[in-house]
């Protein structure tokens, strides 16, 4: 009896987890729209040299969230899971005051830094990063918020306008190197994209107003909860900066080891990879706070299954090599050299997205945060290594994504390593699945005749998929034969 008041419990919150999925997917949708206006037509009117030094303050750029040392962090770890009307509204408008101070300080900070390389490529590129930290984790802590109390409508509503913003800059742009044969220079372009994140944070600023403006206790007063933001917050932040790390180091050797055209063509592979880190995101934003209200127990008979479909997802989104190798060799052929980077990093967004959006998760369900960082810190030293290692040898960046694709899949067997021990979770299904996967795309994306290979992969996903997770096809089947 209890057993089925359990499930009963927990349909409701199933279903709303999906509907807030779909809200999500849907405004992420958008985003790989504008993702692909941005990831295809910037690099065409932009030139590979400027386009490199707008993909290198995109990079610095990632490395934001740490100017708020976890600030933010410890109110989404410690908020997770509440109403929105249960907020004491008197308590956060200071906090929202004392996150200002701290990111007005930053901005103010880093602009003087930058002013120290005065007569460098790097000045500037370090004064856009500088103006961008205050707008991003302004905007960064209201999206928090949104998420916590799990306002998905307005999260999504604000990204549609940030995107659609965003593709008519770059249309704009477009029709002018069309018909006016304007070149836009990366520092025209990243000022547009300030003035477009100045302005989502002054309309989050409005629509949370009663967060901002009003009465609010003195600094002092709330000192014990900020001090203890921080102190939650913390190894969150450091769990993310390593991560972060991890997922970068690539493109930091790149970036500083060899010349801003062949970080360019770097970058761009990378960039159309994040064209499928938008959707799987979806999966991310709703997680967390969804996970904070189930039943642990409910978590952990669910964690292998919820694996399993992330992975047939990304590795269905995986055929996406196909038509930009077509696209890329006749619309951008300056960057016909970044296929190779792509067809090899791209099997492993299928490793990062479930470290970063399942198993990431729930090692902040479960309190694990400094479990994950003490992995996650070895794994970025072991990178930092062997990424060294293949520099010094090779002296080419093909080795290093190959390093990069290794030390993924080291890092997915050290986090997956405590739920098999503590949980007994069921591992070795999806680890096959993994790894049979990545072998059949690198075997496929060899074949000359794009539109043939294509085929092939998607029949090849499609067999595998049924073949190794029968049982989930067989229900899936019965349940549409029922409907």
């Amino acid at each position: 009896m209890e057993e089925s008041n359990s499930i009963i419990e927990e349909q409701p919150k199933q279903r709303k987890f999906i509907q807030n999925f779909i809200i999500v997917l849907i405004s992420n949708g958008l985003t790989i729209l504008s993702g692909i206006l941005v990831g295809f037509i910037i690099p065409k009117i932009m030139g590979v040299t400027d386009y490199g030094y707008y993909k290198t303050f995109t990079l610095y750029s990632s490395y934001i969230g740490l100017f708020h040392f976890g600030f933010i962090d410890g109110i989404y770890l410690y908020f997770a899971g509440k109403e929105y009307k249960d907020l004491d509204k008197t308590k956060f408008r200071t906090y929202t005051r004392f996150l200002c101070f701290i990111e007005l300080g930053v901005t103010l900070i880093v602009s003087l830094i930058a002013l120290g390389f005065i007569g460098t490529g790097s000045m500037l590129i370090f004064l856009f990063v500088a103006l961008n930290v205050l707008a991003t984790n302004i905007t960064t802590y209201f999206e928090f918020i949104s998420q916590i109390t799990m306002r998905f409508k307005q999260l999504s509503f604000r990204s549609i306008i940030k995107c659609s913003a965003t593709a008519i800059s770059v249309v704009v742009l477009y029709l002018l190197y069309k018909f006016s044969n304007y070149i836009a220079s990366y520092p025209i372009y990243v000022a547009i994209v300030l003035g477009i994140n100045y302005s989502l944070a002054l309309w989050y600023i409005f629509s949370y107003r009663e967060l901002v403006f009003g009465k609010s206790n003195s600094i002092k007063e709330e000192w014990p909860a900020i001090k203890s933001f921080f102190k939650v917050g913390m190894p969150l932040l450091l769990a993310n900066l390593v991560a972060q790390f991890v997922f970068v180091i690539d493109q930091q050797f790149v970036n500083i080891l060899f010349s801003k055209e062949d970080y360019a063509t770097y970058a761009f592979a990378y960039n159309m990879v994040n064209l499928i880190t938008v959707a799987t995101g979806a999966v991310s934003t709703v997680l967390y706070p969804t996970l904070k209200r189930m039943n642990p127990e409910t978590i952990k008979n669910n964690y292998a299954k919820i694996n399993s479909y992330l992975m047939i997802f990304v590795f269905f989104c995986l055929v996406i090599y196909y038509p930009l190798d077509i696209f890329i060799r006749h619309f951008l052929k300056n960057y016909i050299s970044s296929l190779e980077i792509f067809r090899i990093i791209l099997p492993g967004l299928a490793i990062s997205s479930s470290i970063s959006v399942i198993k990431y998760n729930c090692y902040k369900t479960f309190g694990k945060v400094k479990n994950y960082f003490i992995k996650s810190l070895v794994v970025l030293g072991l990178s930092f290594i062997a990424n060294l290692i293949v520099y010094l040898i090779f002296k080419n960046m093909a080795s290093i994504s190959i390093v990069s694709l290794c030390v993924l899949l080291i890092w997915y067997i050290l986090v997956e390593s405590y739920f098999i021990r503590t949980y007994k979770v069921q591992w070795i299904r999806n680890f096959i699945y993994l790894l049979i996967m990545i072998a059949a795309f690198y075997a496929i994306s060899f074949i000359p005749n794009i539109l043939l290979a294509g085929g092939i992969y998607i029949a090849s996903w499609l067999g595998i998929t049924c073949i190794v997770y029968i049982d989930y096809v067989k229900h899936i089947f019965l349940k549409i034969i029922r409907k």
